[in-house]
């Protein structure tokens, strides 16, 4: 949920500054055939998630493009390198995500110590990464349609659950779950302009988590906005 909120805060802010929209890159070549830019565009998306160990709230992407690299050899069909940063979050209510040697595991949160029954609950997973879309492009005047795979190293994990009894509430952070350095999926864009869809998919081979950690898998369709 604060994820949710920061986006918001984000875009809103991006709206209201002058130019907003309009994509320029900062270095294009004299033929046209290349271009260089910093960041060019945000994404924002629902993480389609599914689960044998609980059952998913609101999962969210979140990505800033850092750099952006193109290469044109005819005018309409091209190829294009991204550096993105991304923050995965997976949300339930259902469950408590807890670390366990580092794994991330699911628990009941009547089994959590100092916690009881509680009238309200929820708790978050959240990976931090840096993805590397590679996408073959094709585009006529403003609509662009582009596919390819993406990489990812993955920086980061960190768990988290919220409860609250009657005027009460408590939260509890975990920082450093072990995650898989490296996944892989594919990815397919579709816009017009500075507005767009984009789609992800990462197969089970492509572990978020080392064996032993929640069963996870997810497919993300989402919004992009140019800057």
């Amino acid at each position: 949920m604060k994820m949710k909120k920061l986006v918001i805060l984000v875009v809103t802010a991006l709206l209201a500054v002058p130019g907003f929209a309009q994509i320029e890159p900062v270095y294009t070549s004299s033929d046209g055939k290349a271009m260089f830019d910093i960041v060019h565009h945000i994404g924002y998306g629902y993480n389609i998630t599914k689960s044998n160990d609980f059952k998913p709230g609101w999962c969210g992407d979140f990505f800033v493009n850092i750099l952006s690299f193109g290469l044109y050899p005819t005018e309409h069909l091209g190829f294009e390198l991204g550096v993105d940063l991304q923050v995965n979050d997976f949300n339930t209510k259902d469950k408590a995500f807890v670390q366990r040697d580092g794994l991330i595991k699911v628990a009941d949160f009547s089994t959590l110590e100092t916690i009881g029954g509680v009238d309200r609950k929820q708790s978050d997973f959240t990976i931090l990464s840096l993805g590397a879309p590679l996408l073959v492009k094709v585009k006529f005047d403003k609509v662009s349609l582009g596919a390819g795979a993406v990489a990812s190293w993955n920086i980061s994990g960190v768990n988290s659950y919220w409860v609250e009894k009657g005027n009460r509430s408590m939260t509890i952070n975990e920082r450093k779950a072990k995650v898989n350095p490296f996944s892989y999926g594919i990815v397919a864009t579709a816009s017009y302009g500075a507005f767009g869809l984009y789609f992800k998919y990462y197969p089970k081979s492509s572990r978020l988590l080392p064996d032993g950690s929640v069963d996870l898998s997810y497919t993300t369709v989402g919004i992009v906005l140019g800057l």
